[in-house]
């Protein structure tokens, strides 16, 4: 077989096996069951079409790259995240993400390679495999979904993340119901298609109810949500499509659609008898990122350029959230992203990220619509289903994270809206030696033919050199992956193997060598039971310190295990980090003025502790905590007073009883 044509054929298998993996993929064995695995598995899925691409150029000697406005656009957005990373003040961590998010450089980077490849792939076949992948995908998601609905999981799960425990293979109910609604506009487009028989037809109306009703009972409004507006973008592209009769049913049935989802929708903002539920849900999911996005705009606003650093909003949030949730959630509730992949951009990338990444979604929403203007029939139908599930990715985008499994369908969604509906010329660039003597086959009508050189025989030496170059590269893609795994096995062991625990967490440190969380883990196993080793400790945390300065847990870790060291220098700078990391928190304020206290610094302490007493005011341990400084400045009538609200506050509170009576011991 002709190389270009047996190397295209393999690149989009690749694709979908990669797209099926990040969808169905996780692995028990890992720390993080999910989101690492999954990512692991699209970063190998390009590996390999990419050394296709290589073994293609060396055979041809030629190389074909997309001219595309949002091409440009991506390779600027890709260029904005290598500076943001080259400036962030934690560049590794910048570089590989957060584990349990991955949305650092390298995965982006990886996305936006998708995005091109998609259009190379796809430029003279039909995308129309990528529609049928998702839906396929869909499947065992949904069924596992519907199992866990079922309470009839084979699997134990020792930690719900996200809501219910219906999560299917995404760990998260929110991350679970927005894949399915981005997937249902597709299903539609299954149904609504001439090309395939009544019966997968009907498979595909089936696979969309499912999935409807999976990401329903899932508890996670914002998968129905997705379905919805993915879905009613279809159904107006087929609308605009069919002939008069049709037409007018169609806006019946359209027109009844729209007068019942107003009227739902006006039902669940009244919290109209069982829709009240749904109200609270919607009302407490807002409550929670509200906060979040409000801190992700103060970021920006103070970092307008250059952002924080890709991967670097939870090192700020706690500093910029406002006092109002400081009070109400204290060191209970943290971010590690703002649950809005545009406020992302901004505070960790600002605008040299936003930018291009806002005109990378402009250039691909132009091209959706050229190509709804310009094409007919099937190919105008199959771009209708591409940009509803694209449309639904980018609403649950507005309140959720890029984690790999739903980013991945916005790079390869985009790529296929491009090339369907713009169809952008390949700039063929000739290396020395290549030679054009014939035509791509497999061309869509009214493509005209491109030039690809003969294929010569394969040279042993070449394939193997790549072999060595794929394995070197797959030692190093899946060095987070054997990081995870080394992490899972020291939790695994326990406190029945100290020692084989130990090694584990070391070991997943030292592989994992950015990562801050695997020293923290192996600092906390060491500060607990069985092992009690308060000085490892302090060196395990000292080390997750440094790979992550502004993380609060680590530094009171620090600050907290110096001073019982007794090392008060190095408590010192410590306790000052973390105010510099968290000035709002009432217990961090608390703790740092008990500190303070005991070294004899009573004026620092007094402003510490008022401090907190004024995020919250009806706490009744402040109040016990400033009644000690005010009885430390020799006021005992102002101490009193506080021993005597925090005992009204709360008459049952450690410290204030017992302050009163010696106050009354000392009168």
């Amino acid at each position: 077989m002709e190389v270009v044509t047996w190397t295209l054929r393999w690149q989009r298998a690749l694709l979908s096996a990669l797209v099926v993996g990040a969808s169905v993929g996780f692995w028990r064995g890992t720390y993080d069951v999910f989101n690492t695995f999954k990512a692991t598995l699209i970063v190998l899925g390009v590996l390999g079409i990419g050394l296709l691409a290589v073994y293609r150029v060396a055979q041809t000697r030629q190389i074909m790259v997309p001219r595309s406005p949002a091409v440009t656009a991506a390779a600027l957005f890709a260029g904005a995240l290598v500076i943001i990373t080259i400036t962030s003040p934690t560049p590794w961590l910048s570089v590989v993400g957060r584990p349990g998010r991955h949305t650092g450089l390298a995965m982006y980077l990886t996305y936006v390679g998708l995005f091109v490849l998609t259009i190379r792939l796809y430029r003279f076949r039909s995308p129309a495999l990528i529609a049928r992948t998702l839906l396929a995908s869909a499947v065992p998601v949904t069924v596992y979904g519907l199992v866990q609905v079922a309470g009839l999981d084979p699997f134990e799960w020792s930690l719900v993340e996200g809501g219910p425990p219906v999560f299917s293979t995404f760990g998260n109910a929110n991350f679970f119901a927005a894949f399915l609604g981005i997937v249902v506009p597709l299903g539609l487009w299954g149904v609504l298609t001439g090309t395939w028989s009544a019966r997968w037809r009907v498979a595909s109306g089936g696979a969309a109810l499912a999935a409807f009703v999976a990401a329903s009972l899932s508890h996670s409004l914002q998968g129905p949500a997705v379905a919805l507006i993915g879905s009613t973008f279809v159904l107006c592209v087929w609308l605009t499509g069919v002939g008069p009769a049709q037409r007018r049913a169609a806006r019946a049935a359209l027109a009844g659609g729209a007068v019942a989802g107003t009227s739902a929708l006006l039902a669940v903002v009244a919290g109209a008898g069982p829709l009240g539920r749904l109200r609270e849900g919607l009302l407490a999911s807002l409550g929670t990122r509200v906060p979040k996005w409000d801190a992700a705009l103060a970021i920006f606003a103070d970092h307008r350029l250059l952002g924080v650093g890709l991967e670097r909003y939870a090192d700020f949030f706690h500093a910029y959230r406002p006092a109002a949730v400081a009070s109400a959630t204290g060191l209970g509730r943290t971010a590690d992203a703002p649950h809005s992949v545009p406020l992302d951009m901004l505070a960790n990338g600002g605008l040299l990220l936003a930018l291009p990444y806002l005109t990378f979604l402009g250039l691909t929403l132009l091209a959706l619509v050229a190509g709804l203007r310009t094409l007919s029939g099937e190919n105008r139908l199959l771009l209708g289903g591409l940009g509803g599930a694209w449309a639904g990715y980018q609403a649950q985008s507005l309140v959720s994270i890029d984690v790999p499994p739903i980013a991945v369908l916005h790079y390869v969604l985009a790529g296929a809206i491009v090339v369907l509906g713009t169809r952008p010329r390949l700039r063929v660039i000739a290396l020395p030696r290549a030679t054009v003597s014939g035509t791509s086959p497999g061309l869509l009508p009214g493509v005209s033919a491109v030039p690809v050189a003969d294929a010569r025989t394969g040279r042993p030496v070449m394939i193997a050199g790549l072999l060595i170059v794929g394995l070197a590269a797959a030692a190093v893609l899946t060095t987070p992956l054997r990081a995870d795994v080394a992490a899972a096995t020291a939790v695994s062991l326990g406190p029945e193997d100290p020692a084989g625990a130990l090694l584990a967490y070391r070991w997943a440190g030292a592989v994992g060598f950015w990562e801050s969380r695997y020293p923290a883990m192996e600092g906390a196993y060491l500060a607990g039971p069985p092992v009690s080793n308060p000085d490892e400790a302090l060196q395990a945390f000292q080390r997750a310190a440094r790979r992550e300065p502004r993380n609060l847990a680590y530094a009171l870790s620090v600050a907290m295990l110096s001073a019982d060291a007794g090392d008060t220098d190095r408590a010192d700078r410590w306790w000052e980090r973390a105010l510099e990391i968290d000035p709002l928190t009432p217990e961090v304020l608390s703790d740092a003025a008990t500190y303070w206290l005991g070294r004899g610094d009573v004026e620092r302490a007094a402003d510490l502790i008022m401090r907190a007493v004024e995020v919250r005011a009806d706490d009744a341990a402040l109040w016990v905590v400033l009644g000690e400084v005010r009885a430390a400045k020799h006021d005992l009538g102002a101490a009193r007073e506080a021993f005597e609200r925090a005992v009204e506050l709360n008459p049952e509170v450690q410290g204030g009883a017992e302050g009163l009576a010696r106050l009354e011991g000392l009168a």
